[in-house]
C-alpha cells in the first residue's frame, strides 16, 4: 500500500466517516491528523531497530592513502543511518576482490589505545580492522598506505512517505502495522478505548511476526572449547 491507501485503510479501521481521500497531500482538520499520524507511525516502525533487514543496504568506496578515518558522506552516503559492524571486507584497488579479506571489528576504545597511540598513529598498512567512532565514522587500522576498496554494508536512516504513491520499504504483508500503529494514536487523541485495544493488539500481534521476518536470525556460536 501507498501512503494515500494506507490513510484511508486507517480511516475505516478507525470508524471514520466521510468518503475516502483522493489526496494525503495538504489535508486539514482530522484527515491531516490522520495522515500525520499514518507518517508517524512508519517512522515509529523504523526506529523501533536499528537492524531491521528492510533498512540494510549495500556499500563500496575506496580509501585513500593516509586516511584513517571516513564520514558516511566521505563514503559517498546520504541515507546513512548505522554500520552493519561484522560486513566489512578489504581488497586492492584493481584487483577485481582476488586478495579480498574480511576485516575485524574493535569497539572504539581498544581501537584508539591500539591505533592512535604512539609511533601506531603514523604506521601504514593494508587496514585490517574497523573501528566506528563517536561519531559514527569509521575508523580503519592500520591507516591505509594506498587505495583499497571497502565493501560493506549500512543501515539507512528513517524513509519519511510524503507523496501519495510513496510506498514504505517493507514487506507488503506487514503493512498494516503502519495502520495499526495510526490506529493508536487516533485513539489518544479521540479517547476511544475500543479503537485503542484493538489497534494495540492487531499491532503486538503483527510486529512479533515481522520481527522474526525481518530481523538477523540468532544463531549458535563455536563451541568454547
Amino acid at each position: 500500500m501507498n501512503l494515500l491507501q494506507l490513510v484511508n485503510q486507517a480511516r475505516v479501521e478507525c470508524g471514520v466517516s466521510g468518503p475516502a481521500l483522493s489526496t494525503a497531500q495538504s489535508q486539514t482538520g482530522e484527515s491531516g491528523r490522520m495522515v500525520s499520524w499514518v507518517q508517524q507511525a512508519w517512522i515509529d516502525i523504523q526506529t523501533s531497530k536499528e537492524d531491521w533487514l528492510f533498512l540494510r543496504q549495500p556499500l563500496t568506496f575506496n580509501t585513500t592513502g593516509g586516511q584513517w578515518q571516513y564520514s558516511a558522506t566521505d563514503a559517498g552516503l546520504t541515507d546513512f543511518g548505522n554500520w552493519k559492524r561484522d560486513s566489512f571486507r578489504c581488497s586492492s584497488v584493481g584487483q577485481s576482490y582476488k586478495d579480498e579479506q574480511l576485516m575485524n571489528y574493535m569497539d572504539w576504545t581498544t581501537f584508539r589505545n591500539l591505533y592512535r597511540y604512539a609511533n601506531m598513529r603514523n604506521t601504514t598498512a593494508r587496514p585490517v580492522v574497523v573501528a566506528i567512532t563517536p561519531e559514527k565514522d569509521l575508523a580503519f587500522g592500520s591507516t591505509p598506505d594506498q587505495a583499497y576498496v571497502i565493501d560493506a554494508e549500512y543501515y539507512t536512516q528513517p524513509v519519511s512517505i510524503t507523496a501519495d504513491s510513496d510506498t514504505p520499504g517493507i514487506p507488503a504483508r506487514f503493512q498494516m502495522a503502519i495502520v495499526y500503529r495510526a490506529m493508536m494514536y487516533y485513539a489518544g487523541y479521540e479517547a476511544a478505548p475500543e479503537v485503542l485495544s484493538r489497534g494495540d493488539f492487531e499491532y503486538r500481534r503483527l510486529y512479533s511476526r515481522m520481527e522474526i521476518d525481518q530481523l538477523p536470525t540468532m544463531v549458535s556460536g563455536p563451541p568454547l572449547a
